[in-house]
């Protein structure tokens, strides 16, 4: 009996080893995992200013929605800021958690230890899909700044005897008429919003504009935001879109050459954002009339029919000259549209 304690004692010995092998980190030498997907990059800011005792940078990265300002926070970073430019990062993710025919970006921030935001990210920085990679170049600006650089949306006026719509640009505001495009200046004003370029002036306060174009009378305006929307999508070469409710969804097509087609669609109320870059167009034999778009990305599956057509929007009343029908995977969604371009 005594005689086996020692071989015992070598098998629990040998046993141990190879378990804490077993055990040994991931990435470690030795290990056969290797390190895991991340995002990479550099912030930068523009002053060489020292940030705040205690700064703390957070990156994060968001899955972007139908809206600019809609986004879900999949996961994020904090540490100290360090002392030296450019500021790197990295943000380890989940790749099966990647849709591909969704949109993701990063944002960025630093704050003093209090909180108190010193610097972020004016626009989120694309990565991971649609032709974006997993490193980025971040550019911060004053925190503020962020938020008051921001575009305002497009604005559509309508006056008696034309309607043109509307862009901020710089100081000034760029006007789309029929006759083409005017860029005027901003100019002191005692209420509302003035503009000029010595010849031409636009005046706005509230919904209400004044358009005094050289050689014709002061024209009295109003703005349509409904209308805005479509203008604001053309501007955006955009060559047709839909829209539907119950749930709120539309679509933008984006024709490219005669039988390809790139694709936004967003559901449920602006929640769901996807993008099909390598839809095909095709007429549809048996009906006249009709178009059909086909995509397919990742584990989705597209299909846009157009049949030309009466059709009121059930939330507007609004009239269009196209009914369209759009099949995501299983769900069906039907509204109205027309052609932009």
């Amino acid at each position: 009996m005594h005689g086996k304690k020692p071989a015992l004692l070598a098998m629990l010995v040998i046993a141990f080893a190879a378990a804490a092998g077993a055990c040994r980190a991931p990435g470690a030498p030795g290990g056969d995992a290797g390190p895991r997907p991340a995002l990479r990059g550099t912030l930068t800011y523009p002053q060489r200013m020292a940030l705040p005792p205690g700064a703390i940078v957070t990156v994060a990265l968001v899955e972007q929605r139908g809206k600019a300002t809609s986004a879900v926070l999949l996961r994020e970073t904090s540490f100290p800021a360090p002392n030296e430019m450019p500021i790197g990062f990295q943000l380890p993710y989940d790749p099966a958690a990647i849709d591909p025919s969704r949109h993701y970006a990063l944002r960025a921030r630093i704050t003093d230890a209090r909180g108190a935001i010193h610097w972020a990210t004016r626009r989120p920085v694309p990565v991971l899909t649609h032709g974006h990679g997993e490193t980025a170049e971040i550019a911060l600006v004053p925190a503020l700044a962020s938020i008051r650089s921001a575009p305002p949306p497009t604005l559509f006026f309508e006056c008696p005897e034309r309607s043109f719509a509307l862009r901020h640009e710089g100081d000034g505001v760029r006007l789309y008429l029929l006759e083409g495009e005017l860029l005027l200046r901003e100019t002191p004003a005692a209420s509302g919003a003035k503009y000029s370029d010595g010849k031409n002036l636009f005046r706005q306060k509230g919904e209400e504009a004044l358009l005094e174009l050289e050689g014709r009378p002061p024209a009295r305006c109003r703005e349509n935001p409904q209308r805005a929307v479509w203008e604001d999508a053309r501007l955006n070469g955009v060559d047709f879109r839909a829209v539907g409710n119950e749930p709120g969804w539309h679509l933008e097509i984006r024709e490219e050459g005669e039988a390809a087609a790139a694709i936004d669609l967003v559901t449920m109320y602006g929640e769901h954002y996807y993008s099909f870059p390598g839809a095909r167009r095709e007429a549809v034999p048996e009906a006249a009339g009709r178009l059909r778009y086909t995509a397919a990305l990742g584990k989705h599956r597209l299909v846009v029919m157009l049949e030309q057509g009466e059709c009121i929007d059930t939330m507007s009343g609004e009239r269009f000259a196209t009914r369209v029908e759009v099949r995501l995977d299983h769900e069906i969604y039907r509204g109205c549209g027309r052609r932009l371009r």
